[in-house]
């Protein structure tokens, strides 16, 4: 897409993305990767030893917190979802294909680099049974303790029941009938959690999700506050995890993803254009990120660590090239079959109009 192109009031491209949105979605992925790439240096204990002289200057925030940038992609996907599910045009089986074409192939992608990179010597602290990589190629929720071969698949296997719950309720019951439901799970797993496993379900985490579906059902009301300070809201709800106040990233959540839906600003200059375009990317960057991650780990190990003045820019280095690759498989597997899914969903809704 030309993010030159005319952008409405709205902040919607004539593509019908919400760039405020997509530039979310970019910032939450970097917050995951920069929260990970403390791997480097010895920020996980039985993972990597990392350097003991290494210097570093960590960005305040992200080195301890960068992992807040996972329930903001959850608001983002709530809103989105509802904004997809409100159309006229919204059917089962086409959500269900576009769904599956956006998720799976470039999910199956990595996994198979993943599992190549194995055999050169890189490997990730995860079960290579292949038992474990068959179900962790359905996303389907894992029994805690059992664990998948990329680790951060674990949030898609929340998104992946969230579908469900949309699948099954929003036909019937609508929007509100979601959140509702979402809500008495979250009020569930808050008050009575289970003993059992419930595939990811009854599990506080779902607020988030609710966060993002209120952010659109109360857009109307929530657009007379200026943007700048539903924004404002947002991070201050996500500050207040330091304090552990019950559901204040999700309150944060619902704010900040209303204020970047609502935002009125030119999101087609620079350099918002350069992080619209890598929120296309953000899912692939959501996944390559890892994986580059202990090609990095394993460098290091078999050529030794750099002096400790090379830890930033050894960060940063990472952190550029997981985008570089993370926009060349945009470009090369993601966009090319979210595209064959909404070619598929479209004929199968003509097909289905006509009776074919």
């Amino acid at each position: 897409m030309n993010r030159t192109e005319h952008l409405d009031a709205k902040g919607t491209s004539a593509a019908g993305k919400l760039e405020g949105l997509q530039v979310g979605r970019a910032f939450a992925a970097l917050a995951v990767a920069y929260f990970h790439s403390n791997v480097l240096f010895g920020g996980w204990p039985g993972v990597y030893s990392g350097w003991p002289d290494a210097v570093v200057f960590a960005i305040p925030g992200l080195k301890e917190h960068g992992y807040l940038g996972v329930p903001f992609f959850f608001a983002i996907s709530g809103y989105v979802i509802s904004l997809v599910v409100d159309r006229p045009t919204f059917g089962i089986r086409e959500f269900v294909t576009k769904r599956f074409f956006r998720l799976y192939p470039v999910y199956w992608t990595i996994l198979g680099a993943a599992l190549v990179l194995k055999v050169f010597g890189v490997s990730m602290p995860a079960s290579y049974k292949l038992t474990s990589i068959l179900y962790s190629m359905t996303l389907l929720p894992h029994v805690p303790g059992s664990g998948s071969l990329l680790a951060v698949t674990w949030s898609l296997e929340f998104e992946i029941m969230f579908y469900l719950l949309v699948a099954l309720i929003v036909p019937i019951f609508g929007l509100w009938g979601l959140a509702a439901a979402l809500f008495g799970l979250v009020y569930w797993a808050y008050f009575y959690p289970p003993e059992i496993f419930t595939f990811n379900l009854v599990k506080t985490l779902n607020s988030d999700f609710l966060a993002g579906v209120l952010a659109y059902l109360l857009r109307k009301p929530l657009s007379y506050i200026p943007a700048a300070m539903l924004i404002g809201g947002g991070l201050y709800g996500y500050y207040l995890i330091v304090h552990g106040t019950p559901f204040a990233v999700s309150v944060g959540g619902l704010l900040f993803v209303a204020g970047l839906a609502q935002a009125k600003w030119r999101w087609d200059v620079l350099p918002l254009r350069w992080f619209a375009q890598l929120g296309d990317a953000s899912y692939s960057l959501y996944l390559l990120h890892f994986v580059t991650l202990f090609v990095f780990v394993a460098l290091f190990k078999k050529i030794g660590i750099p002096p400790g003045w090379m830890a930033e820019p050894v960060r940063f280095v990472y952190l550029a090239i997981c985008i570089w690759v993370s926009l060349k498989a945009y470009q090369l597997v993601e966009k090319p079959m979210i595209q064959a899914g909404n070619r598929l969903a479209a004929s199968r809704a003509l097909s289905f109009e006509t009776g074919r």
